[in-house]
C-alpha cells in the first residue's frame, strides 16, 4: 500500500486527476434504489457494496433512479417505487457518508460535510399510474428529476426503441403533459433520456426551462432512437440544458466499445453545443446483469439489445480512467471540470 501511495504522489497525471476530482464527480444516473430493493433482506448494503467504489472514484453527487422492473408491472409499480425510496432512506440513515438532498443548498452542505449527495430521480413514471397527484408525494420524499419513460410505453408516452427507426409516432399523452406541467410547477427537472422522438418534441414545445438528458449517447456513433440525434442535441443546447454521456450504448460493435469512443461522444456534443452542454450519466449496470437469472438477461437482450460494457469503465471506481483519458486527449482542466461536475452543478443551481 505504501508503494502505491508513493507512486501516486510522484505521478504528475495522478496528481492532476486528484485536483480535478477534488470537488467530486457528478453522475446523474445510477439504478441504486432498484438494487437496494432487490437486496432488501440485507442491511448495510450501501456501505458494503457501493461505498468503496464511490470513494475510489471520488463520487460527489449521484442521481439515484427509481426504476420498476417488468416483473412488478403494473400492479406493484407504486408499492415497489415507494419501497425503493424507503430502502434508500434506511440505508442512508445507517451511514455517515451519504445525504439525500432536495435542493442545491443541501447538495452544497452535504459536500461541505464530506458526504456523497444523493438526488432521487425517476426513470419512467410507472409508479404514478395515471394519478398526477402522486407526483407530489414523491416530490416530498425527495424526487427532483423525472424521465417520463423507459424503453416501453406507459401512461405518459413511449420510449425510443433500440433500433434506427420504428418508435411510436405518438407523442405525450394527456397524462404525460400533466406530469410535465406539474414537474415545472414543483421544481422537478425534466429528463429526456429514453423518450421517443415525438415525445421529445412535445416536451420541448411545452416547456421553457432547461431540460436534461441524464444518460444517453450520440446517434452519430450508435444510431438507435433510444440515443440522441444531432437536432435533439442542438435543442438541448439552445435551452441551456446538459446531456449526460452513457457508458453502455457507446457502439453497436463490441470492438469499438472503448474509452476513446466514449470520449468521441463527449466531443461530438461539444462540437454541436459547446462545453457547457455535456456531463456524465454513466448508468453502470453490469453488476445488475451479473445478478440476474440467465432467463431474465436473455429476455432483456431480446427486447432491447445486447449491452457491450466498457472494459475500463464498468463501475464508479474506474472513473479516474475516464479523467486520465480526457487528459491524454488534450482536454484543458477547466473543461474536464465542467464535464465531470461543473455543468451538472450549474443545472442544479438553476433548477433546484
Amino acid at each position: 500500500m505504501a508503494d502505491s501511495n508513493v507512486t501516486a504522489s510522484t505521478d504528475p497525471i495522478e496528481e492532476r486527476i486528484n485536483r480535478l476530482h477534488a470537488r467530486g464527480i457528478v453522475d446523474l444516473h445510477f439504478d441504486l434504489p432498484f438494487d437496494l430493493y432487490e437486496k432488501r433482506d440485507r442491511s448495510n448494503v450501501l456501505n458494503t457494496d457501493f461505498l468503496p467504489e464511490f470513494e475510489a472514484g471520488d463520487v460527489g453527487v449521484m442521481g439515484v433512479a427509481l426504476y420498476i422492473d417488468e416483473p412488478y408491472m403494473p400492479e406493484m409499480a407504486l408499492r415497489v417505487g415507494l419501497d425503493q425510496v424507503a430502502r434508500l432512506y434506511t440505508e442512508v440513515e445507517g451511514s455517515d457518508r451519504f445525504a439525500i438532498c432536495k435542493s442545491y443548498r443541501e447538495i452544497e452542505q452535504a459536500r461541505g460535510a464530506g458526504k456523497i449527495a444523493l438526488l432521487i430521480t425517476m426513470e419512467g413514471v410507472e409508479p404514478l399510474g395515471t394519478d398526477v397527484n402522486l407526483l407530489r408525494v414523491f416530490y416530498e420524499l425527495g424526487l427532483r428529476s423525472v424521465g417520463l419513460t423507459h424503453a416501453r410505453r406507459n401512461s405518459a408516452g413511449s420510449g425510443g426503441i433500440f433500433a434506427p427507426t420504428g418508435s411510436s409516432p405518438e407523442g405525450l399523452t394527456d397524462f404525460g403533459r400533466d406530469v410535465v406541467r406539474q414537474c415545472e410547477a414543483l421544481g422537478i427537472m425534466i429528463d429526456l433520456a429514453h423518450i421517443n422522438p415525438a415525445g421529445f418534441r412535445d416536451v420541448m414545445e411545452m416547456t421553457t426551462k432547461p431540460v436534461v438528458v441524464s444518460h444517453t449517447n450520440a446517434r452519430k456513433f450508435y444510431d438507435i432512437e433510444r440515443n440522441i440525434s444531432d437536432d435533439q442535441i442542438r435543442m438541448i443546447g439552445e435551452r441551456g440544458g446538459v446531456i449526460g454521456i452513457n457508458a453502455i450504448l457507446v457502439s453497436a460493435r463490441k470492438e469499438e466499445v472503448t474509452l476513446d469512443r466514449y470520449i468521441d461522444h463527449i466531443e461530438h456534443v461539444i462540437e454541436l453545443i459547446g462545453i457547457d452542454g455535456v456531463g456524465i450519466g454513466f448508468d453502470f449496470c453490469e453488476f445488475l446483469f451479473r445478478q440476474m437469472p440467465e432467463k431474465r438477461r436473455r429476455e432483456i437482450e431480446a427486447k432491447l439489445t445486447t449491452p457491450h460494457f466498457l472494459p475500463d469503465l464498468t463501475n464508479h471506481s474506474q472513473s479516474r480512467n475516464l479523467t486520465r483519458k480526457l487528459i491524454e486527449r488534450g482536454f484543458k482542466d477547466e473543461d474536464i471540470e465542467k464535464i465531470l461536475f461543473g455543468n451538472w452543478l450549474r443545472i442544479f443551481r438553476e433548477l433546484l
